[in-house]
């Protein structure tokens, strides 16, 4: 059966949040010292924030050494969104040398503090052995938290395990289960291969998915 995959989506997509030392009346430049100041006190939402100035070239040039730098400070004060940029960054290779085995390091962290796209990145590169051995088990753990949580492509991808059994048995119900809630999304993808899944799914299996789309939705 030919079945999709979109094990790549998401994967660069950065956190970002409200500029606390911004000001709409400031200019860009007048927040960019403002925040550099405060993050020069060790005030993390002010470093969380001179990251993003550094890496999007609001108030200043973009520069991606500075912008891991000050995630990295804010990181290491507990900033969960900061912790995921750290490891996205190592494992883009951007602000810093490409290290996977870091990524995971970071990603396990915010991962662990219910951090949704950790979780969905950390499966990620479990399921795809980027850089690391590959560990479908791994993959499944923390694509079903990320699925548990509404993740759209984690529900996708976890769905294509079960689908080609990899590190658990394959189960076409609970494959057809996960894709149609993707569809649900609007993941189009998902729904064509539920077209395709209908092809071979039994009676009996299709009779389990009901019951199994209403176990799931409950606990999202």
């Amino acid at each position: 059966m030919k079945i999709i995959y979109c094990l790549f989506v998401f994967l660069i997509a950065f956190s970002q949040t409200v500029l606390a030392c911004y000001k709409e009346d400031k200019t860009a430049q007048e927040n960019f010292d403002t925040c550099t100041q405060l993050a020069q006190e060790q005030d993390s939402k002010a470093q969380y924030n001179l990251a993003l100035m550094y890496r999007t070239g609001n108030g200043t040039e973009v520069d991606y050494q500075q912008a891991f730098y000050w995630y990295q400070q804010a990181a290491n004060a507990g900033t969960v969104k900061a912790q995921y940029n750290v490891a996205l960054m190592y494992q883009l290779g951007a602000g810093t040398e490409r290290n996977p085995a870091k990524a995971i390091e970071g990603y396990l962290v915010a991962a662990e503090q219910d951090h949704v796209k950790s979780q969905f990145n950390l499966a990620l590169l479990y399921h795809k052995g980027d850089g690391i051995p590959r560990d479908y088990e791994q993959a499944i753990n923390w694509y079903s938290k990320a699925a548990k949580a509404g993740h759209g492509n984690a529900l996708y991808n976890l769905a294509t395990m079960y689908d080609q059994g990899q590190g658990v048995e394959q189960n076409y119900a609970l494959a057809y289960t996960l894709w149609k809630l993707a569809a649900d999304q609007g993941n189009e993808l998902a729904q064509l291969n539920i077209n395709t899944l209908n092809e071979i799914i039994t009676a009996e299996q299709l009779q389990l998915v009901d019951a199994l789309t209403l176990q799931w939705a409950a606990e999202q």
